[in-house]
């Protein structure tokens, strides 16, 4: 079983009630995209939105993951538009994430992932940027968790 919390947004940048608001909307978007591709894995008997649904860690194996969105940054469109070929204007996304025994609270595994976006058509809308690198987090942690079930570890390349 594993329980998906809201990852707060830290990111420095975030200043007004405009930024809030997709801050807001980004660490909802990631939760969700979180909870729908670790249960798409089958790797978990069960996956919970923490947000959604009131839930204490059982006698059962249970992971908690929770963490932080500590970049959020949309860029220029404009930048993008006209010298995103030479990486301008770029929409970066950051997020650190603990996988924690939901009994004891002790970190079980820690990542971390960061994106950047900088091409798109005449620039590509920086909200659209910053959905799909959080939807490509969610996707690739998935990923990395299969294989990891099959035992496959991560080498030196």
């Amino acid at each position: 079983m594993i329980g998906v919390a809201l990852f707060p947004v830290t990111d420095p940048s975030v200043k007004d009630d405009g930024d809030r608001r997709t801050a807001s909307s980004m660490a909802v978007f990631l939760q969700s995209e979180l909870v729908r591709r670790l249960r798409e894995s089958g790797l978990f008997a069960q996956v919970v939105n923490l947000t959604e649904t009131a839930w204490q860690p059982g006698a059962q194996k249970t992971l908690r993951l929770e963490g932080t969105i500590t970049r959020r940054g949309e860029g220029s469109q404009a930048a993008r538009a006209l010298f995103g070929l030479y990486g301008a204007g770029k929409a970066r996304a950051q997020s650190d994430m603990t996988f924690r025994d939901a009994q004891t609270g002790q970190p079980v595994m820690v990542t971390a992932d960061r994106r950047v976006a900088q091409m798109g058509f005449f620039g590509g809308d920086s909200k659209d940027h910053l959905r799909e690198s959080f939807d490509d987090m969610a996707r690739d942690l998935a990923k990395f968790l299969v294989r990891l079930n099959r035992g496959e570890v991560p080498g030196k390349q």
